[in-house]
């Protein structure tokens, strides 16, 4: 998915939209935990997948983690995409 964000903060806007949407619940139900400024080590933006091979290069990007529901969200973002996993 492509996403363009400029700054942690859009980043984080970003991110409580589209896990609202996803969790059918108002954004103001959304906490954003932390949302900051990342060099991720490779272009798996931290969260690789088994079996998939990188680029190896320092990649500019954001971090943002939510907790909604009990539950905690993190929404990784650089070069133009974003990962997502939920803890």
């Amino acid at each position: 998915m492509s996403v363009n964000v400029s700054s942690a903060a859009e980043a984080a806007e970003y991110a409580v939209k589209d896990l609202a949407a996803k969790l059918g619940i108002q954004p103001g139900n959304i906490i954003v935990a932390e949302s900051r400024e990342m060099t991720w080590p490779d272009a798996s933006l931290g969260m690789p997948k088994p079996g998939m091979v990188y680029a190896q290069m320092l990649t500019e990007g954001y971090r943002v983690v939510l907790e909604a529901a009990g539950k905690r969200y993190e929404y990784h973002f650089g070069e133009g995409s974003v990962r997502k996993r939920s803890q």
